[in-house]
């Protein structure tokens, strides 16, 4: 028969091996989660690098898009000058008080067109 103190033993044995079997699975669940923590620390460092370089090249892409808006700016200056410069000449060039005495018809055929379609348009919009 087993004693009463070969039971006590084992009762204390078996209750050091679960405590240790518990401290053992908390130990390796807290390894997991260590693991878990240095991947995501990992993964945001990784986005964080992509992050700044994203941030680096849309600095870059705006300071090109600047500068080449600045060209075109220039461009079009240029291109305006040039257009009212030939506003100018051609009014230079064409006298249209003169033309008016020489083609009186021709001038007045083309004001009273141009004063129709005005009025017919003036009216249309009013209705």
């Amino acid at each position: 028969m087993i004693g009463v103190g070969t039971i006590v033993k084992w009762t204390v044995i078996a209750g050091i091996v679960s405590t240790m079997a518990y401290g053992l699975n908390r130990l390796y669940e807290y390894h997991l989660d260590q693991i878990d923590e240095a991947v995501n620390i990992a993964r945001l460092a990784a986005a964080a690098e992509t992050q700044q370089a994203v941030n680096a090249r849309d600095a870059l892409l705006k300071e090109e898009a600047r500068k080449d808006r600045e060209v075109m700016e220039r461009a079009l200056k240029i291109e305006r000058a040039k257009s009212e410069d030939l506003r100018r000449q051609l009014l230079i060039d064409h006298d249209l008080d003169r033309l008016l005495q020489n083609k009186e018809v021709l001038v007045l055929n083309i004001v009273n067109k141009g004063t129709a379609e005005v009025l017919t348009e003036l009216e249309e919009k009013t209705q």
